[in-house]
């Protein structure tokens, strides 16, 4: 009974390990990809992304896209932090890992085309943009600044890592209302409502 006992224990802190294990992997990883993100270094977030998402956009297509959002003359974006707040345990189907991460991402957004305009105009187009992004991200979820004539916007959401034999290490696809097709053909239902099960 002893011997049983000590197997048993040896084999839960093993699979708390490995667990936790997979759980740092794919937080450090995450990192790493919000700061790409962060710092606009698009080949490096584009290299994240898991490659079935280029079935419906090729990587150049996704750059360009991304370039032309990230440098518009008219309204500069930058993300203020991204932080990972919580992994699931992992689940393999058909020899690939999933796992969901959920995270907790603040975004500036600043209208450089606004600044030469008067205050009151300024005042005005920011209580515009903020009463469309409140219906967006919620009404506690966007503050607005005059004086740099910007939104604050914080939101929670998440994503799949996915480990795929075909690719080298974790790679991400994100999960809202813009990606829900791609993901619902890339993500076995059971996955996804198993994972993001978890954090309910």
């Amino acid at each position: 009974m002893k011997l049983f006992s000590t197997l048993l224990f040896a084999l839960l802190v093993t699979f708390s390990s490995f667990s936790q294990s997979h759980k740092e992997e794919i937080t450090k990883n995450a990192e790493t990809y919000y700061e790409y993100m962060t710092n606009q270094n698009f080949d490096g977030v584009l290299d994240y992304m898991y490659p079935k998402v280029f079935d419906t956009a090729s990587k150049e297509q996704m750059k360009a896209g991304m370039e032309q959002m990230f440098n518009s003359p008219d309204m500069k974006i930058e993300f203020v932090s991204n932080t990972v707040t919580d992994v699931t345990d992992k689940m393999e189907v058909e020899n690939i890992t999933y796992a969901a991460i959920f995270y907790n991402s603040k975004m500036r957004m600043t209208f450089i085309s606004e600044k030469d305009k008067s205050e009151e105009e300024q005042k005005s187009f920011l209580e515009f943009m903020e009463g469309i992004m409140k219906t967006q991200f919620g009404e506690t979820n966007v503050t607005s600044d005059l004086k740099t004539v910007s939104l604050l916007i914080n939101m929670d959401a998440n994503m799949f890592a996915i480990k795929d034999p075909k690719y080298d290490g974790w790679k991400f696809i994100g999960n809202d209302d813009t990606m829900k097709e791609l993901v619902n053909s890339i993500i076995p239902e059971s996955v996804r409502t198993a994972l993001l099960k978890e954090k309910k």
